[in-house]
């Protein structure tokens, strides 16, 4: 209880400073070989957390928790663990949520995982809610980790099964789970396309909100007008505002990225704004303008037309009495670039120039919006040589306003309003895009500057002339100060030495059969102390004294493909062959699932199965592992068993795979079966295939997390974006072939979003990828100080992601 306790401090330690506690990172991973499963169990959330600060250092430790994890599904832990007849669950689910943060992007150790996920949802697989989470969590970790087929498809078969339930929490389990899949292959949500329509109807408040971000995760080009027009449904009748927030980002994201044309997006974006302006960031606005203002970029005649469009379009909005404010800002801007365009019969500049005079005597929230029209008028009148009464009495009434903007614009206006030439060539027609020239030496104050200095002003001092002068004042004083006196300056506080990353850790064990061997080295403890009471035995947990527990009935497990009741009838409906016939026509609903889940492959069909039949997904668990990993063979080597402490041979244990698999390492980095004939054999990782591109030596990994990223990232001068036609279908794939290629070090992937890291060698100056995949297109921007190295890492991965 007190090491326990004692843990339990530690991650308490290090979730408040976590430089407190990685000094003491040897002494937490041998907690991990606590002979009390209840202490290994505390030291696996200090061990998670470590593993989300640094990945890469606790690669090692993916064979030991994998070793532990299997040790946990066979019954190796005593009854006290079990809870409905499963094995310590929560101890599995931590583990498996640790594994899905060290296998992300990682094929060398996501290989070692295959075989133990595979088993894991197969013991599982129980009909009882506490193994329904683990598979979840299985699903979740095989979708985060290195893609296998195998594992895909026995994922997607569990899955199917949950959505197709009638049980709301296990649909509500389904339809998030089917959205962890979509993000690696959306094919596989095309056969349930009927039961998520019937979820966005259903009443379940949280089964729509979780629907809704499936069909989030799943948009493609095909489908996401049908998919912007559900989300905007819910927006328009939802009251909750955190439900509003949301469905504006997803709205807003999916109009950027899988727009079919720029009216699409201007009346889809108006409608946001229209809804819940005050909801919309800013930076929507302004992306909003830069492509009326900059168009497509292929064709002048076709921007040109869309300008029209757009001028006509916030023509007719600017007549409705009620808009929000960032639509009135948006609406300004164009009218006051591109009003000349509007092609509505009855409008003239006139016209338009009265509507915005109209609109600043509205009530607004944001200060900032009379400003956007003030300067929409300055446009209009100045490019056009207006004279409108009505303008110039409204500008010059808010001269007195508290607004210093306002204020500053009305008093522009009245002194440029002076000089018409003037005016026009400091507003021209449409130079939002033109580079604007500045003079970096102002020679056009020259004249002033003589005029000053005539008058006996003094000279302008540059900072090393100030410097100089500051130094030449202190010298006296320094002087002064030299004299002994009293020393009343603190001393430096201590600093502590920066935390390294964690080594491997090296595990040696001496053999205490031969006498005399090692004598001198035996003083200094290289590896893990393992003597002291043993509880772990070949024959599972026994009792301090010797007393092994009372032999435990074996339970009889159901086959995978035993479901409960209501799981089973589906399953035969399944199985009957079903008979050749017309396919009937399609109804209202069946219309609707066609149209959403467009592009997803299958989705063309309307087939209303719900899930596949058992001998398909029998078939995935026993077909040979080789065939899906395609790695070489290993030596057949005994199974390490992290939990064995006696010195005697372990029973065999029955493999779960037919053939050698290659996450079986021949090897422990926490070994702690003390073997007779000799120390421990040198973890053995299956070799990875070699890539078709050598990573050339530019850059190497850089281990930082997100929040470094987001400092650092504004600092680095230098950018480039590389767009890329690629085949890849994930971002996993992508994050896979970046760090192999490109010998980098992935920091996070969030969606279809990914960062990397990397320092250029041979120094540490940092270099960060961030790519962005809407397959077949793949944006990777790099950031980085030195303009060279930028452009080269952009043809690298031009080269090695195309």
């Amino acid at each position: 209880a007190v090491r326990k306790k004692a843990i339990v401090a530690v991650h308490r330690f290090f979730k408040i400073v976590p430089e407190s506690v990685l000094d003491q990172k040897d002494q937490i991973r041998k907690v991990l070989c606590d002979p009390d499963p209840s202490v290994m169990g505390a030291s696996l959330h200090v061990l998670c957390e470590m593993a989300k600060a640094h990945p890469a250092a606790s690669k090692d430790l993916v064979p030991s928790f994998v070793s532990i994890l299997k040790q946990i599904t066979e019954h190796r832990l005593p009854r006290d663990f079990d809870y409905h007849r499963m094995p310590a669950p929560w101890l599995q689910v931590k583990l498996l949520s640790i594994l899905s943060i060290l296998g992300t992007a990682d094929k060398a150790a996501s290989e070692h995982m295959y075989e133990i996920l595979q088993e894991c949802m197969r013991r599982a697989d129980s009909g009882v809610n506490v193994g329904y989470a683990i598979i979840y969590e299985c699903v979740k970790c095989i979708t985060r980790i290195f893609p296998d087929h195998g594992l895909l498809e026995l994922a997607a078969s569990n899955i199917s099964r949950f959505i197709s339930s009638e049980n709301h929490n296990l649909r509500y389990l389904g339809v998030t789970g089917l959205a962890q899949i979509v993000q690696v292959n959306p094919a596989y949500a095309a056969e349930h396309q009927m039961v998520v329509v019937d979820c966005l109807e259903d009443p379940d408040e949280t089964l729509k909100r979780k629907t809704l971000d499936l069909l989030f995760r799943m948009t493609n080009p095909q489908n996401v007008v049908v998919v912007v027009d559900k989300l905007t449904f819910h927006l328009r009748t939802s009251v909750d505002a955190h439900l509003r927030r949301d469905l504006v980002q997803k709205i807003t994201s999916l109009a950027e990225r899988f727009a079919p044309d720029n009216e699409w997006y201007v009346n889809t974006m108006n409608t946001v704004f229209e809804l819940s302006g005050e909801l919309v960031p800013a930076e929507t606005a302004y992306n909003l303008m830069r492509l009326v203002a900059e168009g497509a970029g292929e064709d002048e005649s076709a921007d040109n037309a869309f300008r029209v469009f757009a001028v006509n379009t916030y023509l007719k909005l600017l007549e409705k009495p009620t808009l929000s404010d960032i639509l009135v800002q948006v609406i300004a801007w164009v009218l006051g670039e591109y009003a000349r365009l509007a092609t509505i019969d009855g409008y003239t500049i006139e016209d338009i120039a009265d509507l915005l005079t109209e609109c600043i005597e509205r009530p607004f929230e944001d200060s900032s919006t009379r400003g956007y029209l003030v300067t929409a008028l300055l446009k209009l009148i100045g490019q056009h040589g207006l004279k409108s009464t009505t303008a110039e009495d409204i500008i010059r009434s808010y001269r007195s306003s508290r607004m210093t903007d306002l204020q500053q614009r009305c008093y522009e206006f009245e002194q440029l309003r002076q000089s018409p030439a003037l005016m026009r060539k400091v507003l021209p027609y449409d130079a939002s895009c033109e580079d604007i020239i500045v003079n970096k030496d102002l020679t056009f104050l020259e004249s002033f500057v003589r005029q000053k200095l005539d008058e006996g002003a003094k000279p302008y001092q540059n900072a090393s002339e100030r410097a100089a002068r500051v130094q030449s004042n202190s010298a006296p004083k320094a002087e002064a100060e030299s004299k002994p006196s009293l020393n009343f300056m603190p001393y430096e506080a201590p600093t502590k030495p920066p935390p390294t990353p964690f080594p491997a850790a090296s595990i040696e064990t001496h053999d205490s059969g031969v006498p005399g061997a090692g004598a001198a080295e035996a003083s200094i403890p290289t590896g893990l102390n393992v003597s002291g009471p043993r509880k772990w035995g070949p024959s599972g947990y026994n009792q301090p004294h010797g007393k092994a527990d009372p032999p435990q009935a074996p339970v009889q497990e159901k086959p995978a493909v035993a479901q409960s009741e209501s799981f089973s009838q589906v399953h035969q409906t399944n199985q009957k062959p079903a008979p050749k016939a017309e396919p009937p026509a399609m109804n209202e609903k069946q219309k609707m699932a066609a149209a959403l889940f467009s592009g997803l492959g299958s989705a063309g069909a309307t087939s209303t199965s719900a899930a596949p039949s058992a001998p398909k997904a029998q078939a995935v668990r026993t077909q040979p592992r080789e065939k899906v990993m395609e790695a070489p063979a290993v030596p057949a080597s005994s199974p390490v068993d992290l939990l064995d402490l006696d010195d005697g041979a372990s029973p065999p244990v029955a493999p779960i795979s037919q053939s050698p698999s290659p996450s079986a390492p021949s090897g422990d980095m926490l070994l702690l079966d003390m073997d007779e004939s000799g120390p421990a054999q040198p973890l053995s990782v299956p070799a990875v295939q070699p890539q078709p591109v050598q990573p050339p030596q530019l850059l190497g990994p850089l281990q930082v997390t997100t929040a470094q990223v987001a400092t650092m990232w504004p600092q680095l001068a230098s950018e480039r974006v590389a767009q890329i036609h690629t085949s890849l279908g994930s971002c996993q794939e992508m994050m896979f072939r970046l760090q192999s290629a490109v010998n980098v070090s992935p920091v996070e992937i969030i969606g279809m979003e990914g960062i990397a890291a990397g320092r250029v060698l041979p120094g540490n100056e940092p270099c960060f990828l961030h790519g962005k995949l809407a397959p077949p297109r793949l944006d990777i921007k790099i950031r980085c100080r030195d303009a060279g190295v930028a452009q080269s890492v952009a043809d690298l991965c031009q080269r090695s992601l195309s």
